[in-house]
Protein backbone atom coordinates (compact mmCIF):
# COMPACT_ATOMS: atom_id res chain seq x y z
CA UNK A 1 0.00 0.00 0.00
CA UNK A 2 1.21 3.63 -0.88
CA UNK A 3 2.04 6.03 1.43
CA UNK A 4 -1.08 8.74 1.58
CA UNK A 5 0.04 11.50 3.81
CA UNK A 6 2.79 13.34 4.83
CA UNK A 7 2.98 10.38 7.55
CA UNK A 8 1.49 10.03 11.36
CA UNK A 9 4.57 9.58 12.95
CA UNK A 10 3.07 7.97 15.96
CA UNK A 11 2.96 4.40 17.26
CA UNK A 12 -0.39 3.44 17.48
CA UNK A 13 -2.29 0.20 19.66
CA UNK A 14 -4.98 -1.60 18.11
CA UNK A 15 -7.35 -3.53 19.90
CA UNK A 16 -9.61 -6.06 17.98
CA UNK A 17 -10.79 -9.85 18.75
CA UNK A 18 -9.80 -10.02 15.11
CA UNK A 19 -7.03 -11.00 13.29
CA UNK A 20 -7.88 -10.29 9.63
CA UNK A 21 -9.43 -6.70 10.61
CA UNK A 22 -6.10 -5.98 12.83
CA UNK A 23 -4.21 -6.47 10.11
CA UNK A 24 -6.24 -4.03 7.63
CA UNK A 25 -5.87 -1.78 9.69
CA UNK A 26 -1.94 -2.16 10.32
CA UNK A 27 -1.75 -2.09 6.82
CA UNK A 28 -3.75 1.23 6.95
CA UNK A 29 -2.00 2.99 9.71
CA UNK A 30 1.78 2.21 8.09
CA UNK A 31 0.42 3.66 4.98
CA UNK A 32 -0.72 6.82 6.83
CA UNK A 33 2.93 6.82 7.81
CA UNK A 34 2.76 5.64 11.47
CA UNK A 35 6.17 5.12 12.93
CA UNK A 36 5.24 1.74 14.80
CA UNK A 37 1.88 -0.17 14.88
CA UNK A 38 1.42 -2.64 17.66
CA UNK A 39 -2.13 -5.38 18.23
CA UNK A 40 -4.09 -7.29 21.01
CA UNK A 41 -6.21 -9.32 21.10
CA UNK A 42 -7.12 -9.36 24.12
CA UNK A 43 -7.23 -7.01 27.36
CA UNK A 44 -4.41 -8.70 29.27
CA UNK A 45 -1.98 -8.31 26.03
CA UNK A 46 -3.56 -4.88 25.65
CA UNK A 47 -2.32 -4.04 29.45
CA UNK A 48 1.33 -6.00 28.89
CA UNK A 49 1.76 -3.78 25.83
CA UNK A 50 0.84 -0.17 27.23
CA UNK A 51 3.00 -1.57 29.82
CA UNK A 52 6.10 -1.54 27.45
CA UNK A 53 4.98 0.52 24.77
CA UNK A 54 4.54 3.99 24.32
CA UNK A 55 1.29 4.32 22.50
CA UNK A 56 0.10 7.57 21.25
CA UNK A 57 -3.04 6.29 20.48
CA UNK A 58 -5.41 3.15 20.65
CA UNK A 59 -8.03 2.37 17.68
CA UNK A 60 -10.54 -0.18 19.36
CA UNK A 61 -13.17 -2.47 17.23
CA UNK A 62 -14.70 -4.03 20.36
CA UNK A 63 -17.56 -1.98 22.80
CA UNK A 64 -15.64 -3.85 26.24
CA UNK A 65 -12.34 -2.88 24.91
CA UNK A 66 -13.39 1.08 25.12
CA UNK A 67 -13.97 1.10 28.84
CA UNK A 68 -11.10 -1.30 30.02
CA UNK A 69 -8.08 0.54 28.05
CA UNK A 70 -9.97 4.01 29.75
CA UNK A 71 -9.35 2.63 33.10
CA UNK A 72 -5.85 0.95 32.24
CA UNK A 73 -4.85 4.21 30.38
CA UNK A 74 -7.50 7.74 30.91
CA UNK A 75 -5.17 9.56 29.26
CA UNK A 76 -4.97 7.82 25.94
CA UNK A 77 -6.37 9.21 23.00
CA UNK A 78 -9.08 6.36 21.71
CA UNK A 79 -10.76 6.30 18.00
CA UNK A 80 -13.53 3.68 18.91
CA UNK A 81 -14.27 1.11 15.18
CA UNK A 82 -17.44 0.00 16.86
CA UNK A 83 -20.30 1.18 15.36
CA UNK A 84 -21.56 1.98 18.92
CA UNK A 85 -22.83 5.46 19.25
CA UNK A 86 -23.12 4.53 23.08
CA UNK A 87 -19.36 5.46 24.02
CA UNK A 88 -19.67 8.67 25.34
CA UNK A 89 -17.11 11.81 24.77
CA UNK A 90 -15.24 8.52 22.89
CA UNK A 91 -14.95 10.10 18.76
CA UNK A 92 -15.81 7.04 16.89
CA UNK A 93 -16.12 6.35 12.99
CA UNK A 94 -18.08 3.78 11.59
CA UNK A 95 -17.40 1.02 9.03
CA UNK A 96 -16.68 0.93 5.99
CA UNK A 97 -14.66 3.87 6.06
CA UNK A 98 -11.92 4.94 3.65
CA UNK A 99 -8.20 5.74 4.46
CA UNK A 100 -8.55 9.53 4.28
CA UNK A 101 -11.41 9.06 6.65
CA UNK A 102 -9.20 7.26 9.11
CA UNK A 103 -6.42 9.31 9.43
CA UNK A 104 -8.74 12.50 9.96
CA UNK A 105 -10.42 10.85 13.01
CA UNK A 106 -7.23 9.49 14.13
CA UNK A 107 -5.89 13.38 14.11
CA UNK A 108 -9.18 14.38 16.00
CA UNK A 109 -8.97 11.66 18.29
CA UNK A 110 -5.60 12.96 19.46
CA UNK A 111 -6.16 16.62 19.35
CA UNK A 112 -8.90 16.18 21.82
CA UNK A 113 -6.98 14.40 24.15
CA UNK A 114 -4.26 17.13 23.57
CA UNK A 115 -6.49 20.02 24.14
CA UNK A 116 -8.18 18.40 27.43
CA UNK A 117 -4.95 17.81 28.96
CA UNK A 118 -3.22 19.94 31.84
CA UNK A 119 -0.95 22.34 30.33
CA UNK A 120 2.20 22.51 31.62
CA UNK A 121 5.55 25.21 32.09
CA UNK A 122 8.53 24.53 31.34
CA UNK A 123 11.47 26.40 33.93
Amino acid sequence: MQQVSGGLGMTVLIYSKSRPLQQALQSSLYALGCKAVVTANTVEEARSLLSVQHVEAALITDAGGVHALQQMSPDLPILSLTGDETQSGIPSLKKPFRIQDLEASLIHSVSINTAQAPATMAL
